[in-house]
C-alpha cells in the first residue's frame, strides 16, 4: 500500500482541481451532505465519477431520497478524510442534473459499483455536476499546507460586465 503521507506530499497545491480530483480518486468513498426534505442535514456515502474540463461529475438514482433532496435544495458538501495523515478535502457546490447519455455512460465506465447495481436499469441513473465549487484541503500534519480554492468551470454564471 502506498504511503498516504507521500501521496499528499506529492500533490500540486497550487492547482486546486488536481488536488480535489487526485484525493477523490485515491479515496473513492466520499461522504456527501444534503439538506433533507425535513429541513435536517443528511449525510450519505457517494462516489465521485470523473472530471472533465474542470467540471466534477457524480450520479444518483431518480428514486433515491437524495435525488429529491438535491432537487429541492441543490447545494451539497462532500468530504473525504484520511485518518492516517489527519488530512481532508471538503468540497461545496451547487448541483446541476443532466441526463446526457454521454455523461451517464462515463459514470458507468468509472464505477464498477454503479455497473453492478444498475446496468439493467440505466434509465434510473441521473448524472449531476457541480457549479460554484469551493474546496479546501486541511491537514493536521505540519508539513502539509492548508489551502482553499474556488474551482470555476464552464457552467458557472459569468459576472456581468
Amino acid at each position: 500500500m502506498e504511503d498516504h503521507f507521500a501521496f499528499f506530499k506529492g500533490l500540486n497545491y497550487e492547482d486546486g482541481l488536481s488536488v480535489v480530483t487526485a484525493v477523490f480518486k485515491k479515496f473513492p468513498l466520499q461522504y456527501g451532505t444534503t439538506l433533507g426534505l425535513d429541513g435536517n442535514p443528511q449525510i450519505r456515502p457517494l462516489e465521485f465519477k470523473f472530471e472533465e474540463d474542470g467540471v466534477l461529475y457524480f450520479d444518483t438514482v431518480v428514486y433515491y431520497t437524495s435525488y429529491k433532496e438535491m432537487q429541492a435544495h441543490p447545494c451539497v458538501q462532500i468530504c473525504v478524510c484520511d485518518q492516517s495523515t489527519m488530512s481532508y478535502v471538503r468540497v461545496s457546490g451547487t448541483v446541476n442534473f443532466t441526463d446526457d447519455p454521454a455523461i451517464i455512460d462515463r459514470c458507468f465506465e468509472n464505477s464498477p459499483v454503479l455497473t453492478s447495481q444498475f446496468s439493467e436499469h440505466r434509465e434510473t441513473v441521473i448524472g449531476y455536476y457541480l457549479t460554484n465549487v469551493q474546496a479546501e484541503f486541511m491537514s493536521f500534519a505540519k508539513e502539509l499546507p492548508a489551502k482553499t480554492y474556488q474551482l470555476r468551470n464552464k457552467y458557472d454564471q459569468q459576472p456581468a460586465k
